[in-house]
């Protein structure tokens, strides 16, 4: 069989073709080709294989500047997604966000209530909770970094890179009503 390719899994894996745990997912009709490029390549550094749930995913999550909760993740792809095709379920979904958060793509945020929320693991950054409405604005670390320091001075608490701070206040558009 020299030449037909070498015996992979009881599957024949053909020069030229990959075996099934290499396949590349087909590009998500709904979403630009350039987007999904450009997603695909943010998996491939973090070592995660092209699935068309994550890119669906992390297309829906990468335009937004907060976060959403896995309903609205879901609503949206149905939403996005031309008629006739499926967007990923729920629970796959969920499987989805808690892969890509363990990989640091996204970060979760869970609010009072228990609703966690998902976004973009961008720089550092808090929290700003609408109590009004639920939205969530992220304020860079940096600009709450001269504060926490001196909070923090005299004490022989270390904060870690990670610490992320959640306030609670009305946004903008609730202090206008």
């Amino acid at each position: 069989m020299a030449g037909a390719g070498a015996e992979f899994g009881g599957k024949l894996a053909r020069p030229g073709r990959r075996r099934d745990t290499e396949r590349v997912t087909p590009q998500p009709s709904a979403l630009d080709p350039s987007v999904t490029a450009r997603i695909g390549d943010l998996l491939r550094a973090k070592g995660l294989r092209r699935m068309s749930s994550r890119i669906q995913v992390l297309a829906v999550l990468e335009p937004v500047d907060g976060h959403l909760p896995v309903a609205e993740i879901h609503q949206r792809l149905r939403d996005c997604l031309p008629h006739g095709a499926h967007a990923p379920d729920v629970a796959t979904i969920y499987r989805t966000v808690t892969t890509l958060v363990g990989q640091g793509v996204l970060h979760a945020l869970t609010l009072d209530g228990g609703v966690t929320t998902y976004g973009m693991a961008t720089a550092p950054h808090h929290h700003a909770v609408c109590t009004a409405c639920g939205s969530i604005i992220e304020v860079p670390a940096r600009q709450l970094s001269s504060a926490l320091e001196h909070a923090m001075a005299g004490s022989s608490f270390a904060l870690s890179e990670a610490a992320g701070l959640t306030l609670h206040g009305l946004c903008p558009e609730c202090q206008r009503r």
